[in-house]
């Protein structure tokens, strides 16, 4: 005579319990990866319009090396406490002619420039700025949604 053993479940069963504690897993690690690695900001001034208006919230990603024309967040020395949204616009070896007299940036300086030039504090008033002063690389405006998208 056979025994049935009753507590044997079907295979599938369980299935859509593990498969959605797998997502909100996943999801939970996203979120930890985009909190570690990435920083909200919001634009306030108008130095960096058209590209960025006020009240655009943009997300910078604190990986990889700036390329010019990259849109970053920075800070300066002389100006503690302050973040910055400007553009690369001069590398280390470029000449830049942003003050008085044109100079060369050194090993680790940059120019940073607003689009906006008549709105904006910048590499023409500050100096250069040092490589760790520059902290993060715009990657996607999340606001408003009808400017939603990735930033260039």
């Amino acid at each position: 005579m056979k025994r049935h053993n009753k507590s044997i479940k079907p295979q599938g069963e369980g299935l859509y319990a593990r498969l959605a504690l797998e997502g909100v897993l996943a999801g939970l690690a996203g979120l930890a990866f985009l909190r570690l690695l990435s920083r909200r900001v919001v634009v306030r001034g108008w130095s960096m319009y058209p590209s960025l208006a006020p009240g655009d919230h943009i997300l910078f990603l604190r990986l990889g090396e700036p390329g010019r024309g990259d849109i970053v967040l920075a800070s300066h020395a002389s100006r503690p406490g302050l973040l910055l949204v400007k553009r690369l616009a001069g590398l280390p070896g470029d000449v830049f002619a942003g003050g008085t007299d044109p100079r060369k940036l050194g090993s680790g300086e940059y120019a940073l420039l607003g689009d906006a030039v008549d709105f904006s504090t910048d590499s023409r008033e500050l100096g250069a700025f040092k490589r760790s002063d520059i902290q993060a690389k715009a990657w996607l405006r999340i606001w408003p949604l009808g400017r939603a998208g990735f930033v260039r």
